[in-house]
């Protein structure tokens, strides 16, 4: 039994788990899984390299992949020829990095931090491009999934913490040349200060990525969000893009632009634009700026 392996077993409560599971499970029940379908050669080529075929890992994950549930990142190709059951489908992310000017040739040799990791999707495949060392961190039980897929794939230089940005620290995690930050910072009630703690643990030229929930049109300004925007009460913002390179430029960065840019699904039948609380749908927008 590897490491990884022993590590997972002895921290992963199923019992507890569970109970977190019907919580997020029960977020829109009735919106499709987006990797429903998803062979393992339909997976990430990037992702299948760190796959290896051994009896032993095959029981590990015959032991514990049922009891994980639903994974929000994926698909994960795994051994055996089997797929994670994931609520997004997350390959088209590779796009979005070249967009971003992220690539093998950039990454490699790097020390990369993924800020609100989820399942790990992005620490994996940003250290299947070359990453030095990944380090993920995911405050919530998501951080299990993550902590199986490490223990499955077993890859040196990676390693997943359970804790939050706050818990940002130099004298803890050192220094860094990539911050990936996707899908978090419209989840934080104090937006500045997550980007302050970021600026501080990257070194001068360290490139930041930034993912969010954005307002459609151009904007200097936010939206802030009173009660669920579509059934999920942890959304506080939806910013303007103009805003939100404005905070950028605020917190210790240079060279801010935002290379991508796509509206969202309302998921209101009654109005494209609005969800059913009355929130603009809004777009999805990534962000990449240079720490000065």
């Amino acid at each position: 039994m590897s490491y990884r392996q022993e590590l997972f077993r002895k921290t992963f409560a199923p019992a507890e788990f569970r109970r977190f599971r019907a919580g997020y499970e029960g977020i829109n029940p009735d919106r499709p899984l987006e990797t429903a379908g998803i062979s393992f050669r339909e997976t990430a080529l990037l992702l299948r390299s760190l796959v290896n075929e051994t009896p032993e890992l095959n029981s590990f994950v015959d032991e514990f992949l049922s009891q994980l549930g639903m994974f929000l990142h994926g698909p994960f190709p795994l051994p055996g020829n089997r797929v994670t059951r994931s609520a997004w489908d997350c390959r088209g992310k590779a796009g979005a990095y070249k967009a971003c000017g992220i690539s093998a040739e950039n990454v490699k040799g790097k020390r990369v931090l993924d800020i609100g990791c989820n399942a790990g999707y992005d620490a994996f495949y940003l250290h299947a491009l070359g990453a030095l060392e990944t380090v993920g961190l995911e405050p919530h039980p998501f951080y299990f999934h993550a902590l199986f897929l490490n223990a499955v794939y077993n890859r040196e230089g990676v390693s997943f913490h359970n804790v939050g940005w706050e818990n940002l620290d130099t004298n803890y995690l050192g220094n860094f040349d990539l911050v990936n930050c996707l899908g978090l910072i419209y989840h934080v009630k104090e937006p500045m200060a997550l980007l302050e703690k970021i600026a501080s643990i990257m070194k001068p030229g360290a490139k930041l990525l930034i993912e969010t929930h954005a307002l459609s049109e151009s904007s200097k300004q936010a939206c802030f969000i009173e009660g669920p925007f579509w059934g999920d009460v942890t959304y506080w913002w939806i910013f303007g893009d103009e805003c939100l390179m404005g905070m950028l430029r605020s917190t210790g960065f240079k060279d801010v632009r935002m290379p991508l840019k796509a509206d969202c699904d309302s998921r209101n039948p009654k109005n494209r634009r609005l969800t059913v609380e009355g929130y603009p749908a809004g777009a999805r927008a990534w962000f990449v700026a240079t720490r000065a």
